[in-house]
């Protein structure tokens, strides 16, 4: 056990490192969320105890019930936990919230001073869903991996630590979201890697390989911005971001890349260890191999890696505008409006680059892997 901590003990220093300056961050850094956040609404849960009313009926074409539930609730938290309070439960084809006896709520509590609270329904509570479908992967993670899947757990742990309470907190408080997400994707790798692999010239070919594959989507998003005039102001969000910035001085311009090099890390990452892995594989049996010979049976085994890894990163992006495309495919918008629209340009941007960032990874990974295992030679 001493030994297996010996040989960890980078990552252990950069875990405390990076807890210790978060922590630093957060008191005497940060800016005040409350400036951008004023109002006085809670989200708080509730379970129901009775349904005083069920004017309800089911709807053939939506497949979903639609109406009005009179519901009593019993709130379990804040400054009123134990009230019971009867609220009405509108059931809408965009909110459709349908309880019954014993259903845990999440309910907004609207409660100004000097003034009667006002309650609504806002959601389901899905935390014990949430809690026992992340337990099972876990269970999964570890009983299939052993101690590599401990190890990936922590890996993944870190990597949201890093995510929620230093990378969130300094872009939102004015600090270059392209200087933090880099900071936050260099730890990331390290500690994943190092954790997996142990500390060996493999690894840091791993880590090197990763860190120039993403560096390399960056710019070629940074390129394509430039090109398809794409920045901040171009997204959805770009209202909230510009109120976020009168108070913060939030860096809007530079979100949009930042969000590519982390959307495109684990992709990336996967590539680049997989090469390194196979090619120090194949030198341990034939060691007399030189760099150009290791060098093509790297691009050889990436080549098969390219078809199923960008399938993958492509598929993902179109996933998550599905729902979009299809709303507009079904208002026949103009097949020019679409291509040109912010939202469509964005995806695409972050398909294109993210799958650049894979595929020039492959070259990367080999080139830096022979090198490194044909030098002494």
């Amino acid at each position: 056990m001493k030994e297996q901590l010996y040989k960890q003990k980078i990552v252990i220093v950069i875990i405390i490192i990076t807890i210790l300056c978060s922590l630093l961050f957060q008191k005497c850094f940060m800016k005040d969320y409350s400036r951008i956040n004023n109002s006085t609404t809670d989200y708080v849960c509730a379970k129901v105890i009775d349904i005083t009313n069920n004017d309800i009926n089911y709807d053939e074409n939506l497949h979903i019930y639609l109406g009005i539930q009179e519901i009593k609730v019993e709130i379990q938290e804040g400054k009123n936990k134990g009230k019971e309070v009867v609220l009405k439960n509108y059931l809408t084809a965009t909110h459709n919230v349908k309880v019954s006896i014993g259903s845990k709520i999440i309910v907004t509590a609207d409660e100004p001073e000097g003034i009667e609270a006002y309650y609504t329904v806002y959601n389901f509570d899905r935390s014990f869903g949430i809690s026992l479908f992340t337990a099972v992967l876990f269970l999964l993670i570890i009983a299939i991996g052993k101690s590599k899947g401990v190890k990936s757990i922590l890996a993944l742990l870190y990597t949201l630590y890093i995510v929620v309470y230093l990378l969130l907190p300094a872009v939102f408080s004015g600090y270059s979201p392209i200087f933090m997400t880099m900071i936050t994707i260099i730890l990331s790798t390290i500690v994943t890697l190092l954790l997996l692999n142990g500390e060996s010239q493999k690894t840091y070919s791993a880590i090197l390989s990763t860190i120039s594959g993403v560096v390399l989507s960056g710019l070629c998003f940074s390129i394509m911005s430039i090109i398809l005039h794409l920045n901040g102001f171009s997204s959805n969000e770009a209202e909230s971001l510009v109120l976020i910035n009168q108070a913060t001085g939030l860096s809007i311009k530079d979100v949009l890349f930042a969000g590519i090099l982390i959307s495109s890390l684990g992709a990336i990452m996967d590539v680049g260890m997989s090469i390194v892995s196979s090619l120090y594989e194949i030198f341990r049996h034939k060691p007399d191999l030189s760099m150009k010979e290791l060098y093509h049976s790297g691009i050889e085994i990436g080549k098969d890696m390219i078809g199923t890894m960008t399938n993958t990163l492509i598929l993902a992006f179109t996933g998550s505008a599905f729902i979009s495309l299809l709303v507009l495919f079904s208002f026949h918008v103009d097949i020019k409006q679409i291509l040109n629209s912010n939202y469509l340009m964005i995806e695409f941007a972050q398909g294109i680059a993210g799958t650049l960032g894979i595929v020039l990874t492959v070259p990367l990974s080999s080139l830096i892997s022979s090198y490194s295992l044909t030098k002494h030679n």
